[in-house]
């Protein structure tokens, strides 16, 4: 008996640990290609499926869709990109209809799934530039991470807590530093 337990338990741990969004979700045995992979032989890769990631550097909408350019970073294991000094590159996301891009505005990480389709030569500034392209079936916005604030109580000990405090009130400063939420408005 005690073995059914111990077996329904780690069924039950493993398939927590796999926690892609559904949007990003793909077939059981699917092999997705890496984008390193992708960026040294595009030609054998097209067609393939690929979950690619990054921050958004621009987006673009035309008559066939929109274009999303994407500073690509290795995923975490759930999927979410993990933004890093270096990248391996850029790639360009290709989509059917519409994307807002005040929704999916640049600085934003992003997340997609799809095809990889024929690489395209174009620039980066004047930089010439030939970015793997990836037909997007499924694609997921990552939402901000708030930063948390830290506050540091420099008085003492004793006068911290209120079970310890004498029963009259002492004001007097005490130094506290907290982290804003931007840092150009000028405050501390």
């Amino acid at each position: 008996m005690l073995k059914y337990w111990l077996a329904a338990l780690t069924a039950l741990t493993l398939s927590a640990c796999s926690a892609v969004p559904d949007e990003l979700a793909v077939a059981e045995n699917t092999n997705l290609v890496k984008y390193s992979t992708a960026l040294d032989n595009p030609e054998a890769t097209q067609g393939q499926t690929a979950r690619w990631g990054g921050v958004i550097a621009e987006v673009r909408n035309n008559n066939q869709g929109t274009i999303i350019e994407v500073v690509n970073y290795a995923l975490n294991s759930y999927g979410r990109p993990i933004a890093e000094d270096s990248s391996d590159g850029r790639f360009r996301a290709f989509i059917d209809g519409f994307i807002d891009p005040m929704v999916y505005e640049k600085g934003r990480s992003v997340t997609f799934t799809g095809t990889i389709g024929a690489p395209v030569e174009d620039k980066i500034d004047e930089y010439p530039y030939l970015f793997p392209t990836l037909n997007v079936s499924g694609k997921y916005l990552w939402k901000e991470i708030d930063k948390n604030t830290a506050e540091v109580d420099y008085s003492s000990l004793w006068y911290r807590h209120y079970w310890y405090s004498p029963p009259y009130r002492v004001y007097y400063p005490v130094p506290v530093r907290s982290q804003q939420k931007s840092d150009n408005d000028g405050s501390n």
